[in-house]
């Protein structure tokens, strides 16, 4: 089987800081994909990322705005590999966000909401030592690219929807990834890290962000694996004007069992993943993670006439 994705998210867009931003873990949009050689993965997966609860630091603190925010983002990925040790991948993010806000002194709740196509990802990636059916250890870095695509100017009777709603940031975002995978006969285990440089738009700068994870997929069945892992998201203070904005930096730490389905081998899979918050710290005030749920269907189509095996 491939190895799992290494994954971040990138959320939000220009001139509103994250007191009451969703939670997202870095198990949104993809960082960093892989395909076989001379073999086009087209992927198809859809997150639901619920937050509830305002927290300071380390404690859930009252919210008598009752603020909560639920996003749904459908993400459709192509990942090519070139040679053995080369793949490159395209990312499209396509997301619906709602956030809500009970307003006591009229007694009903506010809503902003919007969708849209989000900013679109390049990404290139190098096995620094190659999977073999000796070794099964690859070391791989990859690099890639985040481009404004997605709006920055919704509107809503007139009024700019929040920052954290809107569908793109208006920022070239940079990132750099560092992963490890090493297979046995029974379990496979992937680490990985990776740094998301970013930059402004309009004064507006979001922090620049860091993400890890640590992986165990089990094979279970001959078609199907079950995984078990742990991921977190180490986020810096966003910026305007060069001076860094209360309410904003975090750190997050996701539980996260998934299941991996062969529908038909090298060719078809399923997988489902449920991303529950173990630890959260923020910076000031902030909304945190409730829980996310992600499920995605990846389709291979080999451009050679070698018979090729996942990993």
């Amino acid at each position: 089987m491939i190895a799992l994705a290494l994954l971040l998210s990138l959320g939000g867009a220009v001139n509103a800081q994250n007191c009451c931003s969703p939670s997202v873990s870095q198990q949104g949009v993809l960082g960093e994909t892989t395909a076989l050689p001379h073999t086009l993965e087209v992927a198809l997966h859809y997150e639901h990322l619920r937050s509830r609860d305002k927290y300071q630091g380390s404690t859930r603190v009252d919210d008598p705005e009752l603020t909560k925010t639920d996003w749904d983002r459908v993400l459709l990925t192509l990942a090519y590999g070139i040679v053995p040790r080369v793949s490159v991948a395209a990312i499209v993010p396509y997301a619906y966000k709602e956030k809500s806000r009970y307003l006591y002194q009229h007694d009903l709740f506010k809503i902003n909401e919007s969708e849209g196509f989000g900013d679109c990802m390049a990404l290139a990636r190098l096995s620094l030592i190659e999977r073999t059916f000796v070794n099964y250890r690859e070391l791989a870095v990859g690099l890639g690219v985040k481009m404004p695509t997605g709006s920055t100017d919704k509107r809503k009777a007139g009024l700019s929807i929040p920052l954290e709603l809107q569908p793109g940031t208006g920022s070239w975002d940079y990132l750099g990834s560092l992963s490890f995978y090493q297979g046995f006969e029974a379990v496979d285990f992937i680490g990985g890290a990776t740094y998301v440089l970013t930059t402004a738009h309009e004064g507006y700068e979001f922090g620049d962000q860091l993400s890890y994870q640590g992986t165990a997929n089990v094979h279970f069945l001959r078609r199907c694996d079950i995984s078990a892992g742990v991921s977190g998201v180490v986020r810096g203070k966003d910026r305007e004007n060069n001076k860094e904005l209360l309410n904003t930096g975090r750190h997050q730490v996701w539980f996260i069992p998934g299941v991996h389905y062969q529908l038909i081998p090298n060719i078809l899979r399923v997988q489902a993943f449920f991303e529950w918050p173990i630890y959260q710290d923020f910076d000031g005030e902030q909304l945190g993670s409730d829980f996310n749920l992600r499920f995605s269907v990846a389709y291979s189509i080999p451009f050679s006439g070698e018979q090729s095996e996942e990993d």
